[in-house]
């Protein structure tokens, strides 16, 4: 069940009230306020890429556990983000902050990817993937600061340096991860994805063509 402060907290993240991150600092279920941002701003994302799915044929019941399991796998990614900003923010400033604290805010601060299924836009999708990472990180930098009394620029830095950390353990030790996060999704999907651009054109003009000659008979 969803907490009463659920959306009022998600609400002033996204419209960059700085009191949401103090109210989420003191609440005895933030850990679970944040999960469930998390999760659904996964949950969102996956729907935006349906398209793949689409394109791709998957069946109406393993389509809907792919969204499902989008929302986990996104939730693990951040995981890594969080997890990156935490040790960079320790590592750099000298300071001691807690766990909870920066998972907290990192989870709350995602509140604006909400809107990710907008994505599916047609001719707009990218420029609202730019805009909603951009308004992202503005909510990221100002919840940080509230959080962990940081300025707002050592919240930047925090920030984007626990980002280049997480690209950096991706490409190395990360790939296994990797490679297990894209073997569930092809399991779950029941089939090998195409996700690539000029894969999906082909799989495009082949069902094109089928369509029209199952048609024609």
């Amino acid at each position: 069940m969803v907490s009463t402060e659920f959306w009022p907290l998600v609400k002033g993240a996204m419209t960059f009230n700085a009191e949401s991150f103090q109210v989420m600092a003191d609440l005895p279920n933030a850990n679970h306020i944040a999960i469930l941002v998390l999760l659904l701003v996964g949950f969102s994302q996956a729907v935006g890429q349906g398209l793949i799915l689409f394109v791709n044929r998957v069946k109406p019941v393993r389509f809907a556990l792919s969204l499902c399991l989008g929302a986990i796998l996104f939730v693990f990614s951040y995981g890594f983000w969080i997890v990156s900003t935490f040790w960079v923010s320790r590592f750099l400033f000298q300071q001691a902050l807690d766990f909870p604290t920066v998972y907290h805010t990192v989870g709350l601060a995602t509140a604006p990817q909400l809107l990710s299924f907008l994505i599916a836009l047609p001719y707009f999708g990218v420029p609202i993937q730019i805009l909603l990472a951009l308004w992202t990180l503005l909510v990221f930098v100002q919840g940080f600061s509230v959080a962990t009394g940081f300025g707002l620029w050592q919240a930047f830095i925090c920030g984007l340096l626990g980002w280049v950390f997480l690209q950096i353990l991706q490409r190395t030790i990360g790939r296994p991860i990797g490679a297990l996060g894209s073997w569930l999704s092809n399991t779950t999907a029941g089939t090998h994805l195409v996700t690539d651009l000029q894969g999906i054109e082909t799989l495009l003009e082949t069902g094109l063509q089928s369509d029209a000659n199952y048609q024609g008979k």
